[in-house]
């Protein structure tokens, strides 16, 4: 039962079909990390036969601060309980949408702008999960794929009318209480409900719903809960700055640097983030045939926002 939106709203959406949802080899990869009983064995083999998900699920196993051993280069059992079957569950999920659910009736939602940011926020996620140990990469990963994906349902869901309200042109807090107006919920609380309905762990679907204004969470900011809406909110301004024309990237910088300072982090790791950042998000884009761009070097950049600001 939903408890972020009316229960029987977010009932009949679902029920309705209209939401986007998994499907196929990875609804039964997901289905099997459920399973109390579940044999490893008979996962391995099904995650072998996705290409895909066994491939980002290698990556992600062989970042350092996860194998602290030797390279992995195949889907094992041992890769299974590294990773996590949660996150392995998580990462079925987000992959199955990323493929299916990129085309819909609401001409006035632009999918493909949505995917690009999708994916550069995932992949914020992961390098500032794997920077700053608040949670797992491969979870923040998912998390940040996902962070947006109310307005795909939105959009899926009541495509005439939530076109006529992006035709207005409103955005982010503007856009949200429009949201509320017409439907009774925003698409932050929608994400939230739709990550409950897929066992996301609540952490993570209050990280969600807060993380667009995390002051509003009321939480202390020493909380665990409450560092992970502000990561999370930090890989979507990453994700802002890498999808960011050259021009508008510089109006962007000081945002980032504010948010890097909550984290104690300098300049070179910020650098660092974007740039890792900037290479994965290519690598998506070449796999999912998503519109992306290499980020060009942004040090100078990032040194300059911070001398005007001192």
């Amino acid at each position: 039962m939903s408890t972020y939106i009316d229960p029987q709203t977010f009932s009949e959406l679902r029920d309705s079909e209209v939401l986007p949802a998994p499907s196929g080899v990875r609804l039964k990869i997901m289905q099997m990390c459920q399973q109390e009983d579940l044999a490893l064995p008979e996962l391995v083999a099904q995650v072998q036969g996705d290409p895909v998900l066994a491939g980002r699920l290698i990556q992600i196993a062989n970042i350092p601060n996860i194998n602290k051993g030797r390279m992995i280069a195949s889907v094992s059992v041992e890769l299974l309980l590294m990773v996590g079957l949660h996150a392995v569950r998580q990462m079925a999920l987000a992959i199955s949408l990323t493929e299916s659910a990129r085309r819909g009736d609401c001409k006035e939602f632009d999918y493909d702008a949505f995917w690009a940011r999708a994916t550069a926020m995932a992949c914020a996620g992961q390098a500032l999960g794997d920077l700053l140990q608040v949670a797992p990469p491969a979870e923040m990963f998912t998390i940040g794929l996902l962070a947006g994906i109310g307005q795909l349902g939105l959009a899926s869901a009541r495509p005439r009318r939530y076109g006529e309200i992006l035709l207005g042109g409103a955005q982010g807090q503007a856009l949200r209480d429009e949201e509320r107006e017409v439907f009774g919920f925003d698409h932050l609380s929608l994400a939230a409900a739709m990550m409950q309905d897929w066992h996301f762990p609540r952490l993570f679907c209050e990280a969600v719903l807060h993380h667009c204004d995390p002051e509003a969470s009321g939480l202390d900011e020493d909380d665990r809960q409450q560092r992970l809406i502000r990561l999370l909110e930090m890989a979507g301004c990453v994700a802002d700055v890498c999808i960011a024309d050259d021009a508008r990237r510089a109006s962007l910088l000081p945002r980032l640097l504010a948010l890097g300072e909550r984290f104690e982090l300098p300049l070179s790791s910020l650098e660092y983030v974007c740039g890792r950042v900037s290479w994965d998000w290519s690598d998506w884009g070449a796999l999912l045939k998503i519109p992306t761009r290499v980020l060009r070097e942004i040090g100078p950049e990032l040194a300059a926002a911070a001398e005007q600001a001192a």
